[in-house]
């Protein structure tokens, strides 16, 4: 119902909406969610800058905080990132099995490391 809003918004009168090709409505929805300055991607995109510039001018910052702070650290959604949600999931899995790699062999090497000086 809040996209028949949006795409109302444009000017379609509610016949001209039931009259409306579905493929061309499809497309209107995802003009609407996506690309349009007021959609979501876009809001997100204000949103983060704007809680990055908050967080930049707001004082309580070390300089190697505002080193590292980004505009990606309130990317959320990873919308700001410009990568599918494939290919997201899939940074994400890579992260966890080199995280999960680096444990097993701090691992390895805490137990190597005290049977070796324990005998």
């Amino acid at each position: 119902m809040f996209t028949l809003k949006l795409i109302n918004k444009r000017g379609l009168s509610p016949s001209e909406l039931e009259t409306l090709d579905p493929e061309l409505f499809e497309y209107l929805m995802i003009y609407d969610s996506s690309i349009e300055p007021s959609g979501a991607r876009f809001e997100h995109i204000k949103y983060s800058n704007l809680a990055h510039l908050i967080l930049m001018s707001s004082g309580n910052l070390t300089e190697a905080g505002m080193k590292n702070a980004s505009v990606h650290d309130w990317d959320m959604y990873g919308l700001l990132s410009n990568k599918t949600v494939h290919e997201r999931i899939q940074e994400d899995e890579q992260k966890q099995l080199t995280q999960q790699q680096l444990q097993q062999s701090a691992m390895m090497q805490f137990i190597t490391g005290s049977t070796g000086n324990g005998g």
